[in-house]
């Protein structure tokens, strides 16, 4: 038994087990291996099963944002460009500058225009206060007049027929020989006195209020001097009005910012000659971006808006950003080809059509951009 173990365990018999062993253990390696394979493979096909069953996957999707084409509607050469491509400005600031000396020598001399119509009504506005209180002086110094001579008037018609009733008492009594002829002279000669202060009585009533008629005829002036003040008030708002329209031209002329934005393009330089309608630059606001995708009608049926999707853009490949579906299209983007394919030789092939979806993401760190390339994939399940 010794010599036997002392056998097996030499070298040279080990060295001959393990040949003897080696294509075995070779043999169950690989159906080990092979297994492993299978298993693996299958899991991984069921994850991918899985995976399709509740995502949409859709590559040709890009990045999107409203480009903005700035231009002008004015004539002139450029007379200041402070901005590049790729500078970011803020709303309301200069990116154009266009020669306006011409419109700013008309809206000096506009003003000067408008300081003047000023001063002509504020002196025809004095005038008419002026006028107004020496009419008014007049009117009522007038009526007193007036009202003067008709109680003198009425006086001296009264002293009449209280002369008129003495002497035709005294001819009476004259003619019955009771009263002297004197006596009837005498009450004779206060009946035509009192006619006489009677007609001159009557006489400046009448003046009087001929003076009273012409005083009011007078505060017609006044209303005539309204007049004019206010067709020259029409005037000056018709002056202000071509203001306003000269200082839109000059504003014009500094073509500004509509809203934050970074220049995605300049078209100009200074010292050009440019016309209306020319594009001077274009600009977007980074932070209004979304995504455009184009998905298979066959697979539109499984989107709504609300749900969410993975994206992953191709600048960025490790880093993974999510967005929410906005809204589906209502026609197909074949719809709206500039050649339409009307088939009119009959032979048709069926192609399945695409329909645009947006999706909404968040901008980070200004790093998407407008016509970047995406892939996402949009979780059906919610």
């Amino acid at each position: 038994m010794t010599s036997m173990n002392k056998a097996l365990t030499s070298p040279k018999a080990l060295g001959s087990l393990r040949s003897n062993m080696r294509p075995y253990m070779t043999r169950q390696n690989k159906r080990r291996a092979k297994w492993i394979a299978i298993v693996v493979g299958l899991i991984m096909l069921g994850s991918m099963i899985y995976e399709r069953s509740h995502t949409v996957a859709i590559s040709d999707a890009r990045i999107a944002s409203d480009v903005i084409v700035i231009s002008s509607n004015r004539t002139g050469w450029i007379t200041d460009f402070p901005v590049s491509s790729g500078q970011s400005v803020e709303q309301g600031q200069l990116l154009v500058q266009i020669d306006d000396r011409a419109a700013q020598l008309a809206l000096a001399e506009i003003d000067v225009e408008i300081a003047s119509k000023d001063a002509a009504i504020a002196r025809s506005r004095n005038e008419r206060v002026m006028v107004a209180e020496e009419q008014a002086s007049l009117l009522a110094s007038q009526r007193e007049k007036v009202k003067s001579a008709s109680a003198n008037a009425r006086k001296t018609e009264s002293a009449l027929k209280l002369a008129q009733s003495n002497f035709d008492r005294s001819s009476k009594l004259r003619e019955k020989q009771l009263l002297s002829k004197k006596r009837w002279e005498e009450d004779e000669l206060a009946l035509q006195q009192a006619r006489e202060n009677n007609q001159q009585a009557a006489s400046n009533l009448n003046q009087q209020t001929a003076e009273l008629r012409k005083v009011k005829a007078q505060q017609l002036s006044v209303q005539l001097l309204e007049q004019n003040i206010a067709i020259m008030e029409q005037q000056l708002q018709a002056l202000k009005l071509k203001r306003d329209q000269m200082q839109l031209d000059v504003a014009d002329r500094q073509v500004r910012s509509p809203k934050d934005a970074i220049i995605d393009k300049t078209f100009g330089n200074v010292g050009e000659y440019i016309a209306p309608g020319r594009r001077l630059l274009m600009l977007h606001d980074p932070s209004d971006i979304w995504i455009n995708a184009n998905v298979k009608e066959t697979e539109v049926r499984h989107i709504r808006p609300g749900m969410t999707a993975e994206v992953i853009v191709d600048a960025y490949p490790d880093h993974t950003f999510s967005a929410t579906v906005r809204g589906i299209g209502n026609a197909t983007t074949s719809e709206f080809a500039l050649l339409p394919n009307p088939n009119p030789s009959g032979n048709f092939t069926k192609v399945t059509q695409r329909l645009r979806i947006t999706l909404d993401i968040e901008q980070v760190e200004n790093l998407l951009k407008p016509g970047m390339m995406v892939e996402i994939k949009i979780d059906t399940r919610t």
